[in-house]
């Protein structure tokens, strides 16, 4: 399980001592071996930390090192795993992206039977995708007994088997991973899988500070783009346009960007909102965004889309949504937008040929009583629009190659 990505200039910010864990510390990590796995390991973690400062040098020359030193691996002599310290470090590095085929060695049936083969074999099993296997072998392992970081990694993958059935000891298990390792590749992962741990399970308040931690320290990670997309999708999630208290935990949380990737967070979180149907959140998340617009910006028009896309399945905008719709430059917008514009084209089509088909009043005292409805409650008619929105969550959603 290759460790997630942290920032780009990390400040030493330390998490809350409510966060605090009272478990004992792990063992320290063995003085570095010289010439052998120990030392490689590190230098591999080393490389991975300034992925997480924002390296794209760093992030570029990761696969030359981890395949320059799974030759290592490999070739090695026999009495180099004679060396616990050296199985350990081999764990380290399949968990760090190295892959299994140091571990298939480590685990042939005629291997020894130590701690560290368990662990070996538990740490195969999770990258083979056998989570049973992995699950039976690790779930009882004791991290606190381990070096630091063979405990950040086996800690780390016991929170990735336990996320679905056990996910308070996920969330656990991920708090004490990022008080083990902070400043590396391995807290911003833990750290950024926690966040979504929370965002599923509804602690608003912790899953609002840990965001803003993350964008405070890891925001130049080279993860940080897939983290942000991921993040989009979780607010929308929380429907945070519906819902006063959550709206300024989002509120908070956006004022950690600069004002140029505010916007265009805003922009994604509100393309995803209306992809998820979450209409109030889309209409919010595009009015901020425009606010931080260049007035004929590509942003600008792409805020105007969305915002638009937003509108049209209500009846009392419905008519102000088409024309804005039909006034759109696609010209300015990107594959992905022109396929979304066409897609609230269709939906207004939709929309506009069912109201077309409301039957006219029978004569001209029901047609009054009528009109009076319509001004009084604009609302008797959104019914007719709700009973599409189905076909069109499905027009928007194939939007989204």
């Amino acid at each position: 399980m290759p460790p997630p990505a942290t920032e780009t200039a990390p400040q030493a910010t330390q998490p809350p001592a409510s966060e605090a864990l009272e478990a004992p510390a792990p063992a320290a990590d063995p003085p570095g071996r010289k010439n052998g796995p120990v030392e490689w390991v590190r230098t591999l973690q080393l490389l991975q930390d300034r992925i997480a400062m924002g390296s794209v040098a760093a992030h570029e020359s990761q696969s030359v090192l981890i395949a320059r030193i799974e030759g290592d691996l490999l070739n090695a002599a026999p009495e180099v795993w004679t060396d616990r310290h050296n199985v350990q470090a081999a764990i380290v590095f399949a968990l760090s992206g190295g892959g299994p085929a140091i571990l298939r060695r480590l685990t042939k049936k005629d291997a020894p039977d130590t701690p560290e083969t368990t662990l070996a074999r538990g740490a195969l099993a999770y990258i083979d995708g056998k989570e049973a296997d992995a699950n039976r072998l690790l779930k009882d392992v004791d991290t606190a007994t381990l070096p630091l970081t063979l405990a950040g990694s086996i800690a780390l993958t016991q929170a990735a088997l336990a996320v679905n059935e056990n996910p308070v000891r996920a969330i656990d298990l991920l708090d004490r991973v990022r008080l083990l390792l902070p400043g590396t590749l391995v807290e911003e992962g833990a750290l950024r899988r926690e966040i979504f741990v929370l965002g599923q399970g509804g602690d608003l308040k912790k899953f609002e500070v840990l965001a803003i931690q993350y964008l405070r320290r890891f925001q130049h990670s080279i993860y940080a783009g897939n983290f942000r997309q991921r993040f989009a999708y979780q607010l929308t999630q929380l429907d945070f346009g519906r819902d006063e208290r959550r709206f300024a935990a989002f509120t908070r949380i956006m004022n950690e960007l600069a004002p140029e990737s505010r916007r265009d967070l805003y922009l994604l979180i509100a393309r995803t909102a209306i992809q998820e149907g979450k209409t109030n959140s889309a209409l919010m998340a595009s009015d901020k965004a425009l606010t931080l617009c260049a007035p004929g910006s590509l942003e600008a028009t792409q805020g105007q889309l969305y915002r638009a896309a937003a509108e049209i399945v209500t009846l009392s905008t419905f008519q102000t949504a088409l024309r804005k719709l039909k006034a759109v430059d696609r010209t300015k917008l990107p594959a992905r937008d022109v396929q979304l514009l066409d897609a609230a084209l269709s939906m207004a089509e939709q929309i506009g040929r069912g109201l077309a088909r409301d039957p006219a009043p029978p004569d001209a005292e029901a047609s009054k009583r009528a009109q009076a409805v319509a001004a009084d409650e604009p609302g008797n008619l959104i019914p007719k629009v709700e009973a599409m929105i189905g076909q069109v969550d499905q027009l928007l959603r194939r939007s989204n190659p």
